[in-house]
Order: C-alpha cells, then structure tokens, then sequence
C-alpha cells in the first residue's frame, strides 16, 4: 500500500527537487545565522569581561604617577607589558587619610629582553601582606612553596606546563591559578614581592637588563584603595592630594584614577562598537530576508503548473499556504543548525586567540549563554524565513486553477 503524500513531503520534495536553489539559500540562511552567532556571543564575552574589569579591579581607586592612566588601562585590559614608578611611600601617607578603609600596591617589572622568560608577559609584584585584590581571585587557598618560600600566582591564559614558570634560566613553581576574568589580568604572572625581588636578582646574574631599577622597597607602580562607607570617591581624593602635597613627597605628581569612572568611560568607547555590530546584524538579515523573499516570489511563478494540479486534486488554498511555509521552515531549520554549528566551529575552541586579537576585555560566555544564545539564532533564522515567504502566501492564496489571481 503506497504511503499518502504529505504535505511537508511535499514540500520536502520540492526542495530536493531544485538541489542548486537549495544550496545557495541554506547557504545565504547559514552565513546569515552564523553572523549573527558570532555577533551575539561577542557582545555577551564582551559585557562578561567588563564585569571581570569590575570584580578584578577591587578598588575604588588608583593613584599612579601623573600622565600614565593610558598604559594603566593597557595593562588592565589587554595585559601589554609596561612599567612607572612612585615612591612607595605614597602608600603610607595614603594609608593615614581619614575615609580610607584599605590600601596596597604592586609594583610592575619589566625586561629590555624578550629572551628572559618563556613568554612575553608582565610580571607584576604584590604585598601580600596588606593585598585585598589578587588572592581573591585564585582558585584555591594560595601558600608559598614548600621548597622555595616563593608566591607565585598565573593568570588563567597563562600556559605552563606542570604549573611550572621559567624566568631568567630559573624555574619557579605556580602556587596557584587565577579565575578567568576576560581582561588583561589573564595574560599576568603575580608573585609577592619577596619573590619579585629574587627574580630580579637572578636576572641581574645572567646579565639581563632593566628599564626599572628593581627596588620593589622603595618603589611603587599604582597603588588601589578601598573606601571606608559613606565617604565619596571626590572627595577622598581631594583630601589624598592634600595629604600628599602637605608631606615629603608634595614634589611627586601623581593622578587619581576612580574606578567607576574608568569602567563607565570604557564602557562609552565599547558602546560604538557594539553599535557597529549591532547595525552589522540588522544588514545582513535585511538583506537575506529580502533576498529570501525574491527568489520565494520567483519560484511561484515557475510552479504555477504544479499548484494547478494540485488545486485539481483538492488542495485549497489553506493547504497551498502551508507548502510554501513548510518549505521556508526547511530551509530555515536546516540553514540555521548550519550557521550556528560552523560558528561555533571558530569561536568556541579559539575564544583566546580572539580575545588576544582584538585587545578588549573578552570573557567567553558560559556553556548556558551560549545554548541560549543558539537558541534564539535559530528562532530568529526560522521566522525570518517563514516572514520572507509570507508575501509568497499572499499569492498563492488568490490562485485559481486556470493559473491567474483573482
């Protein structure tokens, strides 16, 4: 007993039927989808690493020395290597102002050679004593080594193998991995500053040079404060540089950098390119919505014989709709998982490499973001297929059996 003909079987058939119209509309379907995905998990890895700017930062200030807040913000968003110097006692002085409630600092090192380490990275000494910020983030309770006393923290994009760090012909071992945070605070190793200081001299053997002079006692490169409640970030700051300019380092100048601030003004800046991706999206769906339109019109006309048989054989006008439909659902569904999945294919497994690329905070979404996020791509593929077929509809709903409209 032969099978009666469905409707999607119908439909399906058709597609088969034109193998050429079909591949290029999945493939305009897929390009679209594909766009789109990528576009919406950029968007979502973006916002996540402003979070991470946020959460990593853990101040609500940061003096460094006046003119720098540009290589500050490098080394905080994209972790490119860099070095400026205060008096270290800045942080004393700073310490006695009324309002604050915590203060620390770290101290950045920089090599003249590249050749010193495994990997081109900042090197960025802590006080372990008074710091709130980089224990926070490791994964497990950090302690020195048991051999060597030494605290040494690695970013998570940091590659080493069998947690262990080579600087200036020395191995050190990682005490512990830092949570991902999608900003340049990734690409960093920490270590206390006796640690840092031993590094410095075993560079000092083997001959290798310095911009800094190394002196991590005397010296400083941005010192973070954390605001005691119900005091104002303005006006702490006022009552900072009065302090300082009424002691023995008033000579020194020094900028005051507030962390809302500097969020929110990175924020604007990222604004217009998400704006561009954004616009970028709506192009390119405009364009395969209307393109889908077109070629869904075009092959109305062709059919028109096949429409009129199977007017013949019964099928209304309600039946003739849903062909058209079942078959821009097709197209849809199946350029759609094509789209997402080839996407998905070059972002997921080199999310760093882009993060890298594009010198932005860049904090990969969550496996659950990213389900969601297929999701409505291919919600949003399906009914802009179905909403480019609907004009198609419209026609096939006034055709009569003789092949004209109404």
């Amino acid at each position: 007993m032969e099978k009666a003909l469905s409707l999607t079987g119908l439909a399906s058939a058709n597609i088969r039927r034109k193998p050429y119209r079909t591949a290029a509309l999945v493939t305009l379907i897929a390009l679209s989808a594909a766009v789109l995905f990528g576009s919406l998990i950029l968007v979502s890895s973006l916002k996540c690493g402003i979070g991470g700017i946020q959460s990593r930062i853990g101040a609500d200030l940061m003096i460094v020395p006046e003119g720098y807040e540009a290589k500050m913000e490098g080394v905080l968003l994209s972790g490119q290597p860099s070095y400026f110097y205060m008096s270290k006692g800045i942080e004393d002085i700073v310490r006695k102002v009324e309002g604050v409630q915590e203060v620390t600092s770290q101290f950045y090192l920089t090599s003249l050679s590249e050749s010193c380490c495994d990997f081109p990275i900042q090197i960025i000494g802590f006080d372990s004593d008074t710091d709130f910020i980089v224990r926070n983030w490791s994964r497990k309770k950090v302690s020195s080594s048991a051999s060597t006393g030494e605290v040494i923290l690695a970013g998570s994009n940091i590659n080493a193998e069998k947690n262990k760090v080579t600087f200036f012909a020395k191995t050190h071992d990682i005490s512990a991995r830092l949570e991902k945070s999608g900003t340049g605070m990734d690409n960093v190793i920490y270590a206390d500053l006796p640690t840092l200081q031993k590094m410095f001299s075993d560079a000092k053997e083997k001959g290798f040079g310095f911009i800094s002079d190394g002196d991590c006692a005397s010296k400083t490169s941005v010192i973070f404060v954390r605001i005691a409640p119900n005091y104002k970030s303005d006006g702490l700051s006022l009552r900072i540089k009065n302090a300082l300019s009424d002691s023995n380092f008033g000579s020194e100048k020094i900028q005051i950098i507030q962390s809302e601030s500097f969020v929110s003004t990175f924020v604007k800046k990222l604004s217009s390119f998400l704006v561009f991706i954004y616009a970028n999206c709506i192009l390119v769906f405009v364009i395969a919505v209307l393109t889908l339109a077109v070629v869904f019109s075009m092959s109305i006309n062709e059919r028109l014989r096949e429409f009129s048989i199977l007017r013949v054989l019964g099928a209304d006008h309600s039946s003739l709709r849903k062909i058209i439909f079942s078959e821009a659902a097709i197209l849809g569904s199946v350029g759609a998982v094509i789209g997402i999945f080839i996407a998905s294919l070059v972002i997921l497994p080199f999310n760093v490499i882009i993060s890298e690329k594009i010198a932005l905070p860049f904090a990969m979404a969550s496996p659950l973001q990213v389900a969601i996020i297929a999701v409505i791509v291919f919600l949003v593929s399906l009914c802009s297929c179905l909403a480019a077929s609907v004009f198609s509809a419209l026609r096939i709903s006034k055709f009569e059996i003789y092949g004209s409209a109404k």
